[in-house]
C-alpha cells in the first residue's frame, strides 16, 4: 500500500513536469508564429530583429540543456541504475526581457509608432513598437513607407522550460555514464528530438586518504544536442495597390518553417554526501551552448514596384509588388552562461526518487526530476 501511494505521488509529479514541458513547447510555437510577421522586413532587417527577440529563448534553452545531469556527487556502483524525467526552467534576467529598436542600425526599418522598447520572446505580454518598412518610390525618388507591422509581445513570464529524459548506469572504477534520448515528438506543428551523453567519475579513489573522507568528490561532463522544426505561415499582403505575381501559385509559400539546432556542453566538480534517505551535493563548473536557427521555404515581402505607372489600369503596374525571398533567417547564438555554481538534493522513497537542483549563473536554472533508482 505504501509503494502504491508513493507511485501515485511520483505519477502526479511526472504529470506536472510534462505539463510544464508542454507549456514551454506551446509558448515557443506562439512566439515563432508571432515573429513570422518580422520577416516582412526583408532578410537583413528581419535577422537583426529576430536576433534580439529570440536571444533569451536561445540562452535559456542552452542553460536548460546543461542542467539536470546529476542528482548526487557519488557515482552509481557497477550496474547501479537510475531512470528519471526532469524539467529545467531557466530564469531570463531583467536585461534580456526587452530591447530598444532605436539602437539597431536597420536598412529599411524605422519605428513609426509606439514605444522604443520592444519585448523579447520572454518579456512582458504588452504590444511592442510599430515598425514601418521603407523603400524608394520609383516615381518620386523619395523614401516612403511601404508597409508596417507591430513587434510581437512576450510570453508574459520570464521562464524558459525544457524537458529531459535520462538514464544512468554505473560501470567500473567508480564511474557512471548517462544517456539522454528522446525520439522525435510532435506537439501541434513542432517536432523535437534530443540526444545527450554524460560521464561522472569518483575522485576519492585517487586521493591519499580519499576512502576515509566524509564526503564524495567527483567530476562530471555532459553533452546534449536537440533539434527541432516548427512550421508556420506568412502569406502575401493584399490590397488594391499591390500586384502579386505569385497569386496563381499559392503553394509557393508552403514549407515555411523554423529549424533549430541547440547543443550544450558542461563540466562540473562536485562534492556531496549520501545519507540513508537524502543525498545533498554542491559544485562549481563551466558550460557552453550554441543554437542555430534557419528558415527553409519562400516568404513574401512587399516592395515598391519598379514598373509603377499610375496612369495604367494593368495590375502589373500597381504601386507595390510582392517579391519572394528564400530562406531569409540564418542566426546563431552563443549562450551567455560560462562559470556557474550549483547545489542539489535527491530524496529516496524506496526505489523512487525525487531530485532538485539550482544552478547559479547569468541564466539561473531550477531543475526538478522524478525517477526510479537501483544503487
Amino acid at each position: 500500500m505504501k509503494n502504491v501511494l508513493q507511485l501515485k505521488k511520483i505519477t502526479l509529479i511526472v504529470s506536472s513536469l510534462l505539463l510544464i514541458s508542454l507549456a514551454g513547447v506551446q509558448n515557443a510555437s506562439a512566439q515563432f508564429d508571432d515573429s513570422g510577421e518580422i520577416l516582412r522586413a526583408g532578410a537583413a532587417d528581419a535577422n537583426l530583429l529576430l536576433q534580439e527577440y529570440l536571444k533569451p529563448f536561445a540562452n535559456g534553452f542552452g542553460a536548460d540543456l546543461n542542467s539536470g545531469w546529476v542528482n548526487s556527487a557519488r557515482p552509481y556502483r557497477t550496474l547501479g541504475f537510475d531512470l528519471r524525467v526532469s524539467a529545467g526552467v531557466a530564469i531570463v534576467p531583467t536585461g534580456d526581457r526587452s530591447f530598444n529598436v532605436d539602437e539597431i542600425d536597420f536598412q529599411n526599418l524605422e519605428r513609426v509608432g509606439g514605444p522604443a522598447e520592444a519585448q523579447t520572446a520572454f518579456g512582458e505580454d504588452v504590444p511592442g513598437p510599430e515598425m514601418g518598412v521603407f523603400g524608394t518610390n520609383p516615381l518620386t525618388g523619395l523614401r516612403q513607407e511601404i508597409t508596417r507591422f507591430t513587434m510581437p509581445e512576450g510570453t508574459g513570464y520570464p521562464y524558459v522550460p525544457a524537458p529531459m529524459i535520462q538514464a544512468t548506469v554505473g560501470i567500473v572504477k567508480d564511474t557512471d555514464i548517462s544517456l539522454r534520448y528522446m525520439p522525435t515528438v510532435s506537439v501541434e506543428d513542432i517536432n523535437v528530438n534530443m540526444f545527450g551523453v554524460g560521464i561522472k567519475h569518483g575522485l576519492n579513489q585517487w586521493l591519499p586518504g580519499g576512502s576515509v573522507l566524509p564526503v564524495d568528490l567527483s567530476v562530471q561532463l555532459g553533452y546534449t544536442k536537440l533539434t527541432s522544426d516548427y512550421g508556420f505561415e506568412v502569406l502575401p499582403e493584399e490590397g488594391s495597390d499591390i500586384y502579386n505575381p505569385y497569386a496563381g501559385n499559392p503553394a509557393l509559400w508552403d514549407g515555411q518553417a523554423i529549424e533549430l539546432e541547440a547543443t550544450g556542453f558542461t563540466g562540473n566538480l562536485l562534492v556531496g554526501k549520501n545519507l540513508p534517505i537524502i543525498s545533498v551535493y554542491g559544485g562549481v563548473g563551466f558550460q557552453t551552448s550554441e543554437m542555430t536557427l534557419i528558415s527553409p521555404g519562400s516568404y513574401p515581402v512587399t516592395s515598391f514596384n519598379p514598373d509603377y505607372n499610375p496612369t495604367s489600369s494593368s495590375e502589373e503596374t500597381r504601386e507595390k509588388i510582392i517579391e519572394r525571398i528564400d530562406e531569409p533567417v540564418d542566426l546563431s547564438f552563443s549562450g551567455s552562461n560560462s562559470v556557474h555554481a550549483m547545489a542539489g538534493f535527491r530524496l529516496r522513497l524506496a526505489i523512487f526518487t525525487i531530485s532538485g537542483s539550482y544552478t547559479l549563473s547569468n541564466y539561473p536554472v531550477a531543475n526538478l526530476g522524478v525517477g526510479l533508482s537501483f544503487r
